[in-house]
């Protein structure tokens, strides 16, 4: 039966105040209707990955970390804005949980040199401790038959809520203080494990308040089932425009290797039901054109393997600039194109024309100066290219480079761990400009 969260999840987008109207779908209503006044006192503020970082205190010890790219001037245009939940783990090793970051800002600002994205802000909002479940599930999460007996008595039931004081206090709050952009289309957000949860159900609570979600690692274990018959029951309404769904190979064993082999149907259902999720997406009209979803083999759950799927999932959010760059046939090419010396590029490869036996991933080893400078070996992850910027039905591989200061040219070569792809050996070279 219909859940009464599914039913609640036909209620109108989310309307912004009076004063927005002038932004296109979302219709204005009375002002006392908006009504969530706040104010966050900043704790601190410090250089980060080339732009600040501002550290807000907004209910106790629960902080908003809002990163600004190098050279954002509040009377300038207004900056798109990546949302992010579960603040804590987003930006510093030292602060996360498990010693590691998301690295949120450093992808950022690589992609942002390289082209790849607009320039952009990133907000990270803090989860709520031992209550953290409380605000991102719809019920209390339960045990999964005994395979989280640590989730056994945590509450659930306040994601409307949750969703509500983001959209009515911290969004606005935060748009006026940072200049960022009030317009959906420049909004997205994203979450992970129950975080990924939570956004997913902002997306069907409010389609219309974020143009873009990234649900990664969804604990769909999580709910006896709730969430997926609510995706299930939310057949006819909208989604967001564009939506990045992902899950690890080994969500479960990887960090319970002792698990055996309920530990292996735990991750057997965790793959299975992303991938039906991703069908119930397709089914609903979230195409390929819309929806870019993958499973990795033999990922964990934890943010070093959401923080090496993150570029990929900013590429397709915020929609890569085309691809004309490209000469038709080419192997390999970059992003921006030539290479700048002192500069981030990416490095795009065509994976039809590398070596890739069954089972091993391709690797692009290069260096710069003839192999005297920076050399290094780098895997090449899938791009996420939005699909019409992809040549036919090419998944584009890309490896995250930076061309150190003075260089004048870059050599490289493809392998796959074993084979070697070396042009013959003459090695690849692209040239590299100054400035």
């Amino acid at each position: 039966s219909r859940s009464p969260l599914a039913s609640s999840i036909g209620c109108p987008p989310f309307i912004g105040p009076p004063r927005r109207r002038s932004h296109g779908a979302l219709a204005a209503v009375a002002e006392p209707l908006w009504g969530m006044s706040i104010d966050l006192e900043q704790v601190s503020v410090e250089d980060h990955c080339g732009g600040q970082l501002f550290t807000l205190r907004w209910e106790g010890e629960r902080m908003v970390r809002a990163w600004m790219p190098p050279g954002h001037d509040l009377s300038a245009e207004p900056l798109p804005c990546f949302w992010m939940q579960d603040g804590q783990n987003v930006f510093r090793d030292e602060v996360a949980f498990g010693g590691i970051s998301w690295g949120a800002a450093g992808s950022v600002m690589h992609l942002i040199q390289a082209g790849c994205i607009p320039s952009m802000a990133v907000i990270a909002v803090d989860h709520a401790g031992v209550n953290r479940s409380f605000d991102y599930l719809p019920v209390p999460p339960g045990d999964w038959g005994g395979m989280r007996q640590d989730m056994a008595a945590a509450r659930g039931g306040n994601i409307e809520v949750y969703c509500e004081r983001l959209l009515r206090g911290l969004l606005p709050w935060a748009e006026k203080r940072f200049n960022l952009s009030p317009d959906p289309k420049w909004r997205a957000l994203g979450g992970s494990s129950f975080g990924g949860i939570a956004t997913l159900y902002m997306a069907m609570l409010h389609p219309d308040a974020f143009r873009c979600v990234m649900i990664e690692s969804p604990s769909f274990w999580a709910c006896d089932g709730r969430t997926m018959q609510d995706v299930r029951a939310h057949a006819g309404k909208p989604w967001p425009e564009r939506v990045y769904l992902a899950m690890g190979g080994s969500e479960y064993t990887a960090t319970r290797p002792t698990a055996g082999a309920a530990g292996t149907q735990c991750d057997a259902f965790l793959t299975q039901a992303c991938e039906e999720c991703a069908a119930l997406l397709a089914a609903q009209g979230v195409g390929p054109e819309r929806l870019d979803w993958h499973v990795e083999p033999g990922a964990a759950h934890n943010e070093r393997d959401w923080r090496r799927r993150l570029p990929r999932a900013l590429r397709w959010l915020f929609g890569a600039p085309s691809a004309a760059e490209n000469s038709a046939g080419e192997a390999f090419w970059s992003r921006p194109s030539p290479v700048r010396a002192g500069c981030a590029f990416e490095l795009y490869a065509d994976p039809s024309k590398l070596p890739q036996p069954c089972g091993r991933q391709p690797q692009v080893r290069l260096g710069f100066d003839s192999w005297s400078r920076d050399v290094q070996t780098l895997l090449l992850q899938p791009a996420g290219l939005p699909r019409q910027e992809a040549a036919g039905d090419k998944a584009w591989l890309v490896a995250m480079v930076v061309a150190p200061p003075g260089a004048r040219d870059l050599q490289l070569v493809f392998t796959n761990g074993t084979d070697w792809d070396n042009n013959g050996g003459k090695n690849y070279e692209l040239p590299v400009t100054q400035g």
